[in-house]
């Protein structure tokens, strides 16, 4: 037998050795771009969620009173403009709230939820005292328009241990925004004349 082998032969072996590497390798690198992927579907969710809160009490603070038949086009919006993530249904939910300052006592004046809806807000109910993030005080005699948004999330469970949480959870957004046109400290029952 000889020591030397034809190059022919060399050619043969390299390509088998990287055969099995790849083999090898692979499985681990298409999970990490499935993880990667589904990393960037729920960073887009945050995301979506973020600008759904943001554009929905811009578009409140911009009454100059509310009727309770308002509340139907802004959730109708907040949903268009979450697109596909659910914000309201059984997946998700809008909560549109009512801050006021009245005598230097801060109250939640009014609440609106959207249909179906199986969230409960984390600022607390009409006529609670409202849980304002960094304890945030309003000023005596304002109002401020709270605008809650949530769906639901269920990363890969890969990513969602690349994520440090479980794999079904829930994602919150809000905003927060002084009335504009009027003191929106009271919803008038019924339509828009």
């Amino acid at each position: 037998m000889s020591l030397f082998r034809r190059p022919d032969q060399r050619t043969a072996d390299c390509h088998g050795v990287a055969g099995i590497e790849f083999a090898l390798l692979a499985p681990f690198v298409i999970l990490v771009m499935l993880a990667g992927a589904d990393l960037s579907l729920f960073m887009r969710s945050v995301m979506r969620m973020d600008e759904t809160s943001t554009e929905v009490a811009v578009a409140v603070t911009q009454y100059a009173n509310l009727y309770d038949s308002d509340f139907t086009l802004l959730f109708l919006a907040s949903q268009t403009i979450a697109n596909t993530t659910p914000v309201s249904g059984l997946f998700g939910a809008t909560i549109i709230s009512g801050v006021v300052n009245t005598g230097g006592r801060q109250t939640i004046a009014w609440q609106k939820i959207s249909p179906s809806a199986t969230f409960k807000s984390l600022i607390g109910v009409a006529g609670a005292v409202p849980v304002l993030p960094n304890s945030y005080v309003l000023p005596t005699g304002g109002t401020l328009i709270a605008v809650e948004v949530f769906t639901t999330a269920s990363p890969w469970v890969l990513s969602a241990t690349l994520m440090g949480g479980p794999g079904s959870s829930s994602i919150r957004s809000y905003a927060l925004f002084q009335p504009r046109l009027g003191s929106l400290s009271v919803v008038t029952a019924g339509n828009r004349p």
